[in-house]
C-alpha cells in the first residue's frame, strides 16, 4: 500500500514540473519576441530616407552703374614750410658825368614830396612826371647843367608851343617855363632839343642823360617835351634836386 502512494506522489510532482516548465518556455518565447520587435522594427514601419534638396543657382545680379556724384575729399594742406627769399636791396644810383650817363636810376624820384609834381634830378639827369596819387606818369632822360637852376621848389608860370633864342640862333618847341637865370630875366624851362636855323640839332637824342647843356634850359626829346607840355598846368610844382 505504501508503494502506490509513493508512485502517485512522484507522478504528481513530475506533472507539476512539466506544467511549470511549459509556462516558463512560453514566457521565454514571448519575451524573446517582444525584444526582437522593439530592436528590429518591421520594414513597413521604418522611416524613409529624406532626399537631398535640389539647389537651383541664383542668377548673378548685374550691378547697376553708380550715377551718384562723389565729392572729392578736401585736399589736406601741405605742411611744407617755404622760406621766402630775401628781397634784394636796390642798388645805389650813380650820378651822371659829362662822359657817362647815370646808373641804377630808380623808378620813383628821390624827393620827399608827394602828389602832382615834376621832379628834375640834376645828379641823374632824369625828369619824373608824377600824378596826384604819387604815381609815375612819365620818366624822361634830359640834358641840363649842374649849376642852374639851383635846387629848390618852383612853379610852372608860362608855356609856349613854339619858341627860340635869337642870340644862339636856335628854335625849340613845347617850352614849359618854371624858373629864371642868374640875371633874373631869362626864363628857364623844359623844351625839345634846340635846332639851328639850318635845321641841324644842337646835339643828338643819344646824348640825353648827360649834363652837357650850355644854357640854363632843360632839353628833352621832341615827343617827351610835347607830352610834358600837354600834361602840365600853370602853377604845377617843379622840384629841382641837387647836383652830385
Amino acid at each position: 500500500m505504501k508503494l502506490p502512494r509513493l508512485l502517485f506522489s512522484v507522478t504528481a510532482l513530475l506533472a507539476v514540473a512539466l506544467v511549470a516548465g511549459g509556462i516558463v518556455g512560453v514566457i521565454s518565447v514571448n519575451t524573446s519576441n517582444a525584444t526582437a520587435s522593439e530592436s528590429d522594427p518591421a520594414p513597413e514601419q521604418s522611416t524613409p530616407a529624406t532626399p537631398s534638396p535640389v539647389v537651383t543657382p541664383s542668377p548673378v545680379a548685374t550691378p547697376s552703374p553708380d550715377t551718384s556724384v562723389r565729392t572729392p575729399a578736401a585736399a589736406q594742406p601741405s605742411t611744407i614750410t617755404i622760406t621766402p627769399s630775401p628781397t634784394p636791396k636796390p642798388k645805389k644810383p650813380k650820378p651822371a658825368t659829362r662822359e657817362r650817363k647815370a646808373k641804377n636810376i630808380p623808378e620813383m624820384p628821390l624827393d620827399k614830396n608827394t602828389g602832382r609834381r615834376i621832379v628834375y634830378d640834376k645828379s641823374l639827369m632824369t625828369l619824373w612826371v608824377m600824378n596826384k596819387k604819387n604815381e609815375v606818369v612819365h620818366r624822361f632822360p634830359i640834358v641840363g647843367r649842374w649849376d642852374r637852376p639851383v635846387m629848390g621848389e618852383y612853379k610852372v608860370f608860362s608855356k609856349s608851343e613854339r619858341s627860340g633864342n635869337p642870340n644862339s640862333k636856335v628854335t625849340f618847341d613845347h617850352m614849359t617855363r618854371f624858373a629864371y637865370g642868374n640875371d633874373g630875366k631869362t626864363a628857364i624851362g623844359f623844351h625839345s632839343i634846340p635846332k639851328y636855323y639850318d635845321g641841324e640839332m644842337m646835339h643828338s637824342v643819344d646824348q640825353l642823360g648827360l649834363p652837357i647843356a650850355t644854357g640854363g634850359c632843360v632839353r628833352m626829346a621832341a615827343e617827351d617835351a610835347e607830352k610834358l607840355y600837354e600834361w602840365s598846368k600853370i602853377g604845377d610844382l617843379v622840384v629841382v634836386l641837387p647836383s652830385p
